[in-house]
């Protein structure tokens, strides 16, 4: 039994609550080809692209399915069906089902308008565990925003791997510009930049989207859209006649007014730790993301020492708020 979930913010998709023979409610997304049958479409070569796009983000989830990786939701099942009267490649439906969750950090933020310290310290912490476990497998998510942060009970998953890259691997998403959301994407994919190594090009975007969620979070500034609303309109990237470099010391300038304003709106308890962690993530300059320590290092990309100072704020901010309760 299925029920229609509204719109869906992934790509040729359209999200259902499926129920199982037990009266269980689970999360389906049925892939969307109608896209192939409009007029002047190339209908096998659209299907082809369309059927890679679901086998791709199949084989990304039972990769992370085999490897037990606790941070990332993965599919209960898989494959398609044949809907009945209509001929056979017009009416296959490819489908992933999932686990329903509770919910998502973006519809969460939506109803609370901003969420409290200790559970966006705890959604970071989790969202970088699976960043980690998934960038070890030479996975890069590419579109991590608060809708595919899910929540499972107490903590939270990545979702929406239809995005997502994979070293080695040569898939239709990696010929674009900018794989995932542009509303949050880093200023280099923006501009076209696009760095022939995997890891600064893939990874790098990661971290960025990682420390835009931060923000976001923390403060309620998109990093992407408040750098933006700064810069000089000639310098914006559709108007923009030079090169990702050149408008590199005015997207700098602009991210560190943004910066400024941002940490006014940080809770003191972690300002400056917050700060310096969103500079380091999102800093507009790809060759200087990441671990200052790590700096033109084969480990300059690695979250690591991210996951352990979201452990160290965790438990700065339970001691903080238990002396702040106790005064």
């Amino acid at each position: 039994k299925l029920q229609h979930q509204g719109t869906s913010d992934g790509y040729f998709s359209v999200p259902y609550l499926a129920e199982d023979l037990n009266g269980k409610l689970h999360f389906l997304k049925a892939f969307d080809f109608s896209t192939a049958f409009q007029p002047g479409v190339d209908v096998i070569k659209e299907l082809q692209r369309l059927t890679s796009a679901f086998e791709h983000e199949r084989d990304i989830l039972e990769h992370c399915k085999s490897r037990r990786l606790s941070g990332v939701v993965v599919a209960v099942t898989h494959g398609y069906i044949q809907v009945p009267g209509m001929p056979p490649q017009e009416g296959t439906v490819y489908y992933l089902i999932f686990e329903r969750a509770d919910g998502d950090v973006r519809r969460q933020v939506d109803s609370t308008n901003r969420l409290e310290l200790l559970w966006c310290l705890h959604i970071l912490d989790d969202v970088t565990l699976g960043l980690m476990q998934v960038h070890s497998e030479a996975i890069a998510h590419q579109d991590i925003k608060p809708s595919n942060v899910l929540i499972y009970d107490k903590s939270c998953r990545i979702g929406d791997f239809g995005r997502s890259s994979r070293r080695g691997r040569q898939m239709w998403v990696d010929e674009l510009d900018v794989a995932g959301d542009t509303t949050y994407a880093p200023p280099e994919l923006l501009y076209s930049y696009t760095h022939p190594d995997f890891v600064p090009r893939r990874m790098g975007c990661d971290l960025y989207l990682l420390g835009n969620l931060v923000s976001f979070l923390l403060s309620g500034v998109n990093v992407t859209a408040a750098l933006f609303a700064r810069l000089p309109k000639e310098v914006h990237p559709k108007k923009w006649g030079g090169t990702y470099e050149q408008a590199l010391p005015q997207l700098i300038k602009a991210f560190d007014d943004t910066v400024s304003e941002l940490a006014l709106a940080i809770d003191p308890i972690v300002q400056s730790e917050v700060v310096a962690i969103v500079r380091e993530l999102c800093t507009p300059d790809l060759s200087l993301r990441g671990h200052p320590r790590g700096i033109g290092r084969p480990n300059q990309y690695s979250l690591e020492r991210y996951k352990s100072r979201f452990d160290l704020l965790l438990k700065k901010t339970e001691i903080a708020m238990r002396a702040k309760k106790s005064a």
